[in-house]
């Protein structure tokens, strides 16, 4: 007998793709906060040949390692593995009031500039592009997490990707404070 239900089509996602993702979101993340791979290492708990590993797509990382280099970012896990499908899905979904505060500091110019920097497929091309995300996420008001959320979103989909980074990482880190003082009045 078998767990799956008799109507469920198998989901099917190749590891390359996963790994890439993950290469490009830990990169861009890191980038964002302006840590080297020694450093993000050492407040991971990893050392920097696993980083480079990571961020070159050849990884293959524990759940362990995820967490741990995702609280060293302050962001989700989940930030990490969100591929352009998922962050497309999501920005088609209705605004929240932190994403179009981010947006409002992109100009038209500068999301042109992040889409012409992204398609070149150019790692320093793309860490230009995060860098103009991350100003706007920066000019908004939002915090090192969400300044991580707000990198990965760009280096997915640029304005948009910046807008619900931030947004996300911003409810995540308001639900993990709101988690932390009750358990500090408990």
């Amino acid at each position: 007998m078998t767990d799956r239900a008799p109507d469920s089509a198998p989901l099917s996602l190749p590891l390359e793709e996963v790994r890439d993702t993950l290469a490009r979101n830990l990169s861009a993340a890191r980038s964002a906060l302006g840590l080297s791979q020694d450093q993000l290492a050492a407040a991971g708990g990893v050392s920097r040949a696993t980083i480079n590993q990571l961020e070159g797509a050849e990884g293959d990382p524990r759940l362990s390692t995820l967490v741990g280099l995702s609280a060293a970012l302050g962001v989700s896990p989940v930030f990490l593995l969100l591929g352009r499908d998922e962050l497309d899905a999501i920005a088609k979904a209705p605004g929240s009031k932190e994403a179009k505060k981010v947006q409002a500091y992109l100009t038209p110019e500068e999301l042109d500039t992040m889409r012409r920097l992204l398609r070149s497929g150019v790692a320093k091309n793309r860490a230009k592009a995060v860098a103009i995300g991350s100003m706007a996420a920066v000019t908004a008001g939002v915090t090192a997490g969400s300044l991580a959320a707000a990198a990965i979103g760009t280096a997915l989909l640029p304005g948009i990707g910046t807008a619900i980074g931030a947004a996300f990482a911003a409810s995540w880190l308001a639900r993990k404070k709101a988690e932390e003082a009750k358990d500090d009045d408990e």
